[in-house]
């Protein structure tokens, strides 16, 4: 978030603008978003506004960052489980966190700004994607991986399906599409893939007997 020039920052005046900014953009888009309807609902001025976020795309940044959450990185003791959960956190950033047919023109927006660019992809895209990685590396250390294995490609290529579907309105990566995914690219880099569904397979029956257990006992109470 840019700072502030002269007088200290009201904490509450940034988050009614950041949520007003959520809601605008929820309403009208990315192409409608305008400053003055962002500072009357937010209680503030345009100039108010201006003077904390100079440059219109980094509010918008911060505003999407705000309600987005740096997922820690999974670890199920389960690759092929590691990964799909990967593929989910970051379809549900995209999907049902974002407001919808904003990222594609923010993005644009900012192509033309290497320094824009950089900020866009270090807040929104990073911490997802660090997570996920952080996940590959630990398959390569405990073997279910190739050795050679670069982690980050192979984070990129999960994630590019996730964002092709979310930037060209292509049906949303949910749970039914996300394990097929997964499995396709770990065919090519698992050292034994078999090996790896039986043990998401125990992982998921050893869950959801865990969460029947849990609803029995809650149900007990």
């Amino acid at each position: 978030m840019s700072p502030a020039a002269g007088r200290p920052r009201d904490p509450a005046i940034d988050a009614a603008v950041l949520t007003a900014t959520l809601d605008v953009l929820r309403e009208r888009g990315y192409a409608r978003l305008a400053l003055e309807t962002v500072a009357a609902r937010a209680g503030t001025t345009k100039a108010a506004i201006r003077r904390r976020w100079p440059v219109r795309q980094n509010l918008v940044v911060d505003a999407l960052a705000s309600v987005l959450v740096t997922p820690p990185a999974p670890d199920n003791g389960c690759t092929r489980c590691d990964l799909v959960q990967s593929v989910r956190l970051l379809a549900t950033a995209l999907d049902e966190r974002l407001p919808g047919g904003v990222l594609a023109p923010l993005i644009a927006d900012c192509a033309g700004d290497a320094a824009l660019h950089r900020r866009l992809i270090d807040v929104l895209v990073e911490p997802t994607r660090h997570a996920a990685t952080v996940a590959v590396r630990r398959a390569v250390d405990r073997g279910d991986l190739l050795p050679d294995v670069d982690p980050a490609l192979l984070v990129d290529l999960l994630a590019s399906t996730v964002y092709q579907r979310a930037l060209f309105g292509d049906a949303p990566v949910d749970r039914g599409t996300a394990g097929p995914l997964v499995d396709l690219l770990l065919r090519g880099v698992a050292v034994d893939f078999e090996r790896l569904v039986r043990i998401s397979r125990r992982t998921d029956r050893t869950a959801e007997a865990d969460a029947e257990e849990g609803a029995r006992e809650d149900h007990g109470h």
